[in-house]
């Protein structure tokens, strides 16, 4: 929390004496509890990143690698395809039956 405050305070002339809490925001959840990254089916160019349950400041550098990739129609980042990411288990479209 201090780290994310004091690079908000140098990336913006916002000056903050001390968080009224440290509470980030609201925890949405997928069905199966796995984060949703990728593109809506049925909404042309909406691209679902949603559904990172309390986890979204510990997993952004890669989430947003690959939503990114995703995003630009690029291949999976290697570091990425190398931890065995596969971009399908985060699709929205895994909820489609």
């Amino acid at each position: 929390m201090a780290i994310a405050l004091d690079r908000l305070e140098k990336a913006t002339t916002f000056t903050i004496s001390r968080p009224e809490r440290s509470w980030a925001g609201l925890r949405t959840f997928a069905p199966d509890r796995v984060p949703v990254y990728g593109f809506e089916p049925d909404v042309p160019g909406f691209f679902w990143c949603a559904g990172q349950g309390g986890f979204g400041m510990q997993t952004a550098p890669a989430a947003g690698a690959l939503c990114a990739s995703l995003i630009l129609g690029e291949a999976l980042p290697q570091a990425l395809a190398d931890a065995g990411v596969n971009a399908a288990s985060y699709a929205p479209a895994r909820f489609r039956k």
